[in-house]
């Protein structure tokens, strides 16, 4: 089966955030989503929508839930990649926590044809994840510039809130390791339900 190489980069934000990875086509776009959240490093606290091809595509709710949702809206857990027939070159978005609204652009960098990569793998990346909750672009914008400057009248508290912030650090090989952990427990998980 083939595999997509993707680099995803969190948009509005200089110097750019990223990561390049390989994925199965035949992951759902919900298992796109969980992947997303560990090669950049965010938490899977908020909500999600997948912008491709004209095609709006994330999380549905459960018939008893009344948040509002766009009628348009196709469920990520019934529509595998492989459905949208990507080609290298092509590109999607993905929008992460509407309040902060962080915007990824996914860029198809490689086609591969039964690729022996175990899939999913980082292959690199660049820089740290922004904190959940900072407030978007702009927020953490403001965050850093508390961070570094001691006479900041916020540095105290994001101090607090954030002990430690290396905004240059990225660790390829703990993301894989979270990756390999992730994979081991949908295998672990299919396994059960097959029993």
């Amino acid at each position: 089966m083939s595999s997509l190489q993707l680099k995803v980069q969190l948009e509005d934000i200089h110097p750019t955030i990223w990561r390049t990875f390989q994925i199965d086509q035949t992951e759902t776009f919900f298992d796109l989503h969980e992947i997303l959240q560990i090669v950049m490093g965010w938490e899977n606290a908020h909500l999600f929508e997948f912008q491709i091809k004209e095609r709006k595509i994330g999380l549905l709710p459960d018939e008893d839930e009344m948040w509002d949702t766009d009628a348009n809206l196709e469920d990520s857990e019934s529509i595998l990649m492989l459905d949208m027939n990507l080609k290298e070159g092509d590109s999607f978005h993905y929008i992460y926590d509407f309040g902060d609204n962080w915007k990824h652009l996914l860029t198809v960098e490689k086609v591969l044809d039964d690729a022996e990569t175990d899939c999913p793998v980082c292959l690199g990346g660049a820089r740290n994840c922004p904190p959940e909750d900072c407030g978007g672009a702009p927020g953490y914008a403001d965050f850093l510039d508390a961070l570094k400057n001691p006479n900041h009248p916020q540095h105290e508290e994001i101090i607090d809130w954030i002990e430690e912030f290396d905004p240059e650090d990225f660790d390829q090989e703990e993301t894989n390791e979270i990756l390999q952990e992730f994979n081991d427990w949908r295998q672990d998980l299919f396994l059960e339900e097959d029993e």
